[in-house]
């Protein structure tokens, strides 16, 4: 409202009721300077600067897409991985399974080889069991 409205409600005011009232209803109305008033032109052109309830919705879809899509990627790859995990421990069980048997033959060839030295000591009177 500009002062020459303000001016014009404020006279109208104390034609209709008292001073003190016309001034309490006054002070009621706060005062915004005529600078401060926005038309709906301007208002227009910066509303056109945001997006509108339907863009937003529709970028929030895409985003919802896109995300879905990454998780699917990311499921894939985590399935992939599992299976390259897999086949990995399954080849070190492999390889440890031959080693294992390695070793197994070596001591028992190491046992048989301590034994036949025993029999040996025994023999010759070096060492033997009671």
């Amino acid at each position: 409202m500009s002062e020459e409205d303000r001016a014009r409600l404020y006279s109208w005011l104390c034609e209709q009721t008292d001073e003190p009232l016309a001034e309490y209803l006054m002070s009621c109305l706060a005062p915004a300077p005529l600078l401060d008033l926005v038309t709906k032109d301007f208002l227009r052109s910066e509303l056109e600067k945001y997006p509108t309830k339907d863009e937003v919705a529709a970028r929030f879809a895409a985003f919802g897409d896109r995300m879905e899509a990454k998780f699917d990627q990311l499921a894939v790859q985590r399935d992939a991985d599992r299976r390259e995990f897999a086949a990995q421990r399954e080849a070190d069980r492999a390889e440890l399974a031959v080693q294992r048997e390695a070793d197994r033959a070596e001591f028992a060839a190491q046992r048989e080889a301590d034994r036949a030295e025993v029999k040996n000591q025994c023999r010759w009177g070096l060492w033997c069991r009671s």
